[in-house]
């Protein structure tokens, strides 16, 4: 779905589905009280999204009330991920529906499952369909969604803890338990744990800048921030 720039006496919205994802209120100028300014920091960020914004409307002046917020999705049950974080494993794991060899001669298949997670076993020549890779990613994700519920002692929202599924679902279960992220979290420095993220970007002693977008994105999901725009 296409996004496009909305501007109204208040504030830029970035629109999508007529309602209002992001928004920029406008601010008087120090220097003009006539005229007004916005972050035009965070407007470069709506135009790098990779649905970026392809129009802009103008509405001032017109007595158009203000574009509503887009509602806020039905949050999952307890423990498990949410639909944004099922968003970025699919985005960084990718989907093959044929069984492959991963980097280190894993037989792999769907959504970077491997025998090693559990049924079904891949095979040289193993080919599924995609709703049967959607089906083994939910079972995968179980067992991740099992392991991070253990790690965390304090209470953990959707975002924080879908973040972590997918950090856990790259990293491993044990590596994740092991982490300064999940003791930092636990400590209630939600900040500090955040910019864990960014510090497991490195693979095989290798800088790997998929890696680095996979921490943003996670990053940003754990601060409930946008983080579409590292997909």
């Amino acid at each position: 779905m296409g996004t496009w720039i909305k501007e109204t006496d208040k504030a830029f919205y970035l629109m999508q589905g007529g309602y209002w994802i992001s928004r920029l209120t406008k601010y008087p100028s120090t220097t003009n009280p006539l005229e007004q300014v916005v972050n035009t920091a965070a407007l470069e960020q709506w135009l790098m999204r990779p649905d970026g914004p392809t129009a802009i409307t103008f509405s001032q002046g017109t007595g158009y009330p203000e574009p509503e917020p887009i509602p806020d999705k039905p949050a999952p049950p307890p423990g498990q991920i949410n639909e944004d974080g099922i968003i970025i494993v699919k985005s960084f794991e990718g989907l093959r529906l044929q069984a492959y060899q991963d980097s280190v001669g894993i037989w792999t298949i769907g959504y970077g499952h491997t025998s090693m997670a559990g049924p079904p076993d891949v095979y040289p020549g193993m080919v599924i369909t995609e709703a049967e890779a959607d089906q083994i990613l939910r079972r995968d994700l179980d067992l991740f969604e099992a392991g991070v519920t253990r790690g965390v002692t304090i209470a953990t929202n959707s975002d924080q803890f879908s973040a972590m599924v997918s950090f856990a679902f790259n990293v491993g279960l044990g590596a994740f338990r092991d982490s300064t992220l999940l003791r930092k979290h636990n400590a209630g420095d939600f900040a500090g744990a955040a910019n864990e993220f960014l510090r497991w970007v490195y693979a095989g002693g290798q800088f790997l800048p998929g890696l680095e977008r996979r921490r943003k994105a996670e990053r940003a999901l754990y601060l409930s921030q946008d983080y579409t725009i590292y997909l």
